[in-house]
């Protein structure tokens, strides 16, 4: 069994994306990630692979100082995640903490633990979802439109907000940056009735055959509603309208209500997925 890191994108894709691409939606952070370095040149992340008589079986990637990220590959003995804890400790790696299936991640962190004296605590329990048809018609009462520089403010309050609610400390200064690439990049679309934003909603990361949404937030005054059902089910039929064959997000496992709402549209859970953090 070899683990190594490759040299370069270039050659990293040739040898994980196939392998990844068997459970895309679930794979659609490394995914992600893999295809923004098609055309952003970075010296800083780690490619990470395992493959044995020339096979690629297992993948494993960080861009610092970010968490590790670990595949989700079918058929996979949890035994290749304390390979790959044992790999970093001896590569003298930084591991901040690692994300990833649930059977894979708490293996290593059971492994990493036995090499350095840290203390790990779960930070985010997620559920990956698919969706390949929208279910659900956005009300006729509102409409989804991409977000402005007049909206710079709004966005910036409500990217802290949602923050907060998801446990992700979110800083004023990285509140207005995000709300300025997502403005500048025409990813963050607002939901309007009556002339009025109540909710938002981000298209995130694109991966061969898909995109990823995030970021859904609606301020407690428009709570319970139906607009953030609406906003992503527009946003949902938009992009498979633009020609991707599905669309995927995460969801807090521990919450019902969102769970319920993104199921209700059309979403079906393909994967799971948890941080843990090391401190």
């Amino acid at each position: 069994m070899k683990i190594a890191f490759s040299s370069s994108i270039t050659d990293y894709i040739e040898k994980v994306e196939a392998l990844l691409l068997k459970k895309e939606a679930s794979n659609n952070l490394m995914l992600g990630l893999i295809e923004h370095f098609k055309t952003t040149i970075t010296k800083d992340a780690h490619f990470g692979y395992m493959e044995e008589n020339g096979e690629v079986l297992y993948a494993f990637m960080q861009t610092p100082p970010n968490n590790w990220i670990l595949a989700d590959v079918d058929g996979m003995d949890d035994r290749a995640a304390e390979q790959v804890a044992t790999f970093l400790y001896k590569k003298a790696m930084k591991v901040p903490g690692v994300l990833g299936p649930i059977s894979q991640v708490e293996r290593f962190v059971e492994e990493w633990k036995k090499h350095k004296k840290v203390k790990a605590s779960v930070h985010m329990n997620q559920l990956i979802y698919q969706l390949d048809k929208v279910n659900t018609t956005p009300s006729q009462e509102g409409i989804l439109r991409n977000a402005e520089k007049a909206d710079h403010e709004l966005i910036k309050s409500w990217l802290i907000q949602f923050g907060k609610e998801a446990n992700e400390a979110m800083s004023e200064i990285k509140a207005s940056q995000m709300a300025t690439k997502y403005i500048e990049n025409k990813t963050m679309y607002l939901w309007e009735v009556n002339g009025e934003a109540v909710s938002m909603v981000n298209q995130s990361r694109r991966t061969k055959h898909g995109a990823t949404i995030n970021a859904v937030f609606t301020p407690n005054l428009f709570k319970r509603k139906g607009y953030a059902t609406s906003a992503v089910a527009a946003i949902s039929q938009k992009l498979l309208d633009e020609g991707y064959q599905f669309c995927s997000l995460y969801t807090d496992r521990d919450n019902p209500t969102s769970n319920s709402i993104y199921r209700k549209i059309g979403y079906d859970e393909v994967g799971s997925s948890v941080v843990y953090e090391f401190s």
